[in-house]
């Protein structure tokens, strides 16, 4: 028995099943009863969709390896994804086999429509420590350059850095992510790592975890981050940090909005993780999605008619979209929504 891709897509409908991909090669050689409860279930498994999304050079990211610096693991049903930056004996500093890692990262999250939460946290002792001390290596030089060129009494040639914008890019891009995005920070984080809590929606932290903005004691600033964390904790918060280089904890930094939730073992750490996925069990992934982009737009913006015109754009927009319609319609029929019963659970 071959179902045909119609007969497909009507026990789909019927199964108001609208944000869950399947791959029709696969799903067409099932019985009814199983394609039933593929979609009733939200989809997953060997009938979900493959990458459907690939990068501006035409590849696949999942056909690329991910470096040993960087580890990532995904449900079967494709819905919770965990990356990890791996240098623990660098205390996961950021390198460019870590800022390789993060790319590859982005690019399979965008890769997987049925993703709904990642998990972004680091091996051993230590979440990230920041940028890796060898990339002071170039700004030395760089200091040393100008000051060759003043003693000559010539201008300085100073090239703008390729990596610098390559990783304002990444920052960017995971800022962007259409999935929640939820830190576990599994111990301290300096500088850049302080950064990419900042890029998180959610940040779960252990009770002995400290973060320092401390580039100022190097004689730099917190330039490329700033945005990110600047939106995340605050002007007030931002300036005290960015000046003193001081170091708080993570009662600190829940204070201050960095941080939204301590525990205190590495137990706690992964059933507050679990919690969070019963949480987004109950959320429709594209009204998540449209959320996120909706705060990112209005933050910080002044009340106008034109602020005022895009958020009733952007409601009428949500709310006439096939999932809008089968939420709706699972509401009427005293049924769950198709997304409330897609499996959630950590990767092994």
């Amino acid at each position: 028995m071959v179902l045909t891709k119609t007969e497909i897509e009507d026990i789909k409908a019927d199964c108001f099943a609208n944000d869950v991909m399947y791959n029709y090669d696969v799903v067409k050689h099932w019985d009814e009863d199983r394609v039933r409860d593929f979609f009733e279930s939200g989809g997953g498994g060997e009938g979900a969709a493959p990458s459907t999304v690939k990068a501006a050079d035409g590849t696949d990211p999942f056909e690329t390896a991910m470096p040993n610096e960087f580890l990532w693991k995904m449900n079967t049903a494709k819905t919770v994804a965990v990356a990890t930056l791996n240098r623990p004996d660098a205390k996961n500093a950021m390198d460019d086999t870590i800022n390789a890692g993060l790319w590859l990262m982005v690019k399979r999250v965008r890769a997987t429509p049925s993703l709904r939460v990642l998990y972004l946290t680091g091996s051993g002792a230590m979440f990230c420590a920041g940028g890796d001390p060898k990339s002071f290596q170039k700004t030395a030089a760089m200091v040393e350059e100008r000051k060759k060129a003043a003693a000559e009494g010539r201008p300085a040639v100073l090239e703008p850095s390729k990596k610098g914008e390559e990783f304002a890019d990444l920052l960017a891009a995971i800022n962007s992510l259409p999935v929640y995005v939820v830190g576990l920070a599994n111990g301290s984080a300096m500088g850049g790592g302080f950064g990419l809590l900042s890029l998180c929606d959610c940040v779960i932290a252990r009770k002995t975890a400290f973060f320092a903005l401390s580039e100022v004691k190097l004689g730099v600033i917190p330039a490329t981050i700033s945005p990110y964390v600047v939106a995340k904790i605050g002007p007030s918060h931002a300036r005290r940090l960015f000046m003193t280089g001081e170091t708080i904890s993570a009662e600190k930094a829940k204070e201050i909005g960095l941080v939204q939730e301590v525990v205190s073992t590495p137990e706690e750490l992964t059933k507050e993780a679990q919690r969070i996925l019963e949480l987004m069990q109950a959320c429709a992934p594209g009204a998540v999605a449209s959320a996120k982009e909706l705060v990112r737009t209005v933050q910080y913006k002044p009340i106008t008619e034109e602020l005022m015109a895009h958020t009733q754009a952007e409601l009428i927009r949500v709310s006439c979209s096939d999932e809008a319609a089968g939420g709706m319609a699972a509401v009427q029929q005293g049924k769950k929504a198709p997304w409330t019963t897609t499996q959630m659970d950590l990767p092994k």
